[in-house]
């Protein structure tokens, strides 16, 4: 079953997060969100890698997923750079299980500006 949920891009091409059902996720506009944000969950992040320790929670490429209800679509969330990379979609797709293509959307938040 696909999930929602933050993700970081590790060495440019492997792919880990939170996900979490639709069904535990936030109901938000027309979204359903995940219910941790790339800051609150870096802390369980970090201890799974700790190599980035000194790094904030912004220093890595990250996007989310989110579900649009309106839609009835997945939405990828992330920067240019990420979202012009096929490879990368695929592998976030199969991290969060969505079978089904994926709306691609630029979001200037998730530059990294460093």
């Amino acid at each position: 079953m696909a999930k929602i949920g933050v993700f970081w891009v590790i060495d440019g091409k492997n792919i880990d997060g939170y996900k979490e059902s639709l069904e535990s996720g936030e109901i938000y506009g027309n979204t359903i969100q995940p219910t941790f944000d790339h800051f609150s969950y870096w802390g369980k992040f970090v201890s799974r890698h700790p190599e980035f320790k000194l790094l904030e929670y912004d220093d890595l490429p990250r996007g989310r997923v989110v579900y649009d209800r309106k839609k009835g679509c997945f939405l990828i969330l992330s920067s240019r750079k990420l979202l012009e990379d096929k490879e990368l979609i695929k592998r976030i797709s199969q991290f969060f299980e969505i079978s089904e293509t994926p709306k691609l959307v630029w979001d200037e938040h998730y530059e990294i500006r460093r």
